[in-house]
């Protein structure tokens, strides 16, 4: 089994996804965000590792939109392959942002492709669902091991992300809510987490600081200042 080559941010697709993500904003995040706290912080200029909990696939393009509007593209999402190659549109959503793994089979070279992965944090934002599955929106479930071998090869800060009601638009089984989702999601930035201040952990204590970080962000942006349009940097 071959590993996926270590991408490489092209003009063009730095261009493709600036479109993405404009369309996303104005399609997606304007209607049904309430608010978002904490983006404010982020720096175009430097490189992240984005944790988030995952509800949905809709996950992904809100991120998307997100990221552009604060200048922090382009991203390279790891995802599922049996998911996102499923039909020609989900094939055209990931084309641009995604490294497709097939989950849910042995492969032995899994921790080498995880590490090529985080390699690319030379050339793009990374981002992970790190529970490895979509959840109910509320709790966040143990983190796989896999992001403990990506962030160990990006060494770049980590951000993590909490996405509130989430679950009030599209779950992982359940039907969507286009109307009665509208200006419901809320999302928030937690503090990022310095290389020096993980690197060292080991994998299992790793792992639980990613969950509660990931839990956390929403406390502690409690006082910050909120906008529902962040200035894009």
């Amino acid at each position: 089994m071959n590993i996926p080559e270590q991408k490489r941010a092209t003009r063009g697709g730095i261009i493709i996804q600036a479109f993405f993500g404009f369309c996303a904003w104005f399609a997606f995040v304007l209607p049904y965000m309430r608010r978002v706290q904490g983006m404010e912080r982020l720096q175009p200029h430097k490189r992240y590792l984005f944790v988030a909990n995952h509800v949905s696939l809709l996950d992904t393009i809100l991120l998307g939109g997100l990221c552009w509007r604060s200048g922090c593209y382009p991203i390279l999402v790891l995802g599922d392959k049996g998911v996102w190659e499923d039909t020609w549109v989900r094939r055209a959503l990931s084309a641009p942002i995604g490294f497709l793994l097939e989950r849910g089979k042995f492969n032995p070279k899994r921790i080498r492709e995880l590490q090529t992965f985080g390699r690319s944090s030379a050339n793009f934002h990374l981002v992970v669902y790190p529970e490895g599955t979509r959840g109910d929106g509320v709790n966040v479930a143990e983190c796989q091991p896999g992001v403990y071998y990506i962030a160990q090869q990006a060494r770049v800060p980590i951000v993590p992300i909490f996405f509130q009601n989430m679950q009030n638009i599209s779950t992982k089984n359940g039907p969507c809510h286009p109307i009665s989702g509208l200006r419901k999601v809320e999302v928030f930035f937690g503090e990022e987490i310095a290389p020096e201040n993980y690197l060292h952990l080991p994998r299992e204590e790793f792992l639980e600081l990613v969950r509660r970080s990931i839990r956390g962000a929403q406390r502690e942006q409690s006082a910050a200042r909120c906008s529902p349009f962040p200035r894009r940097a």
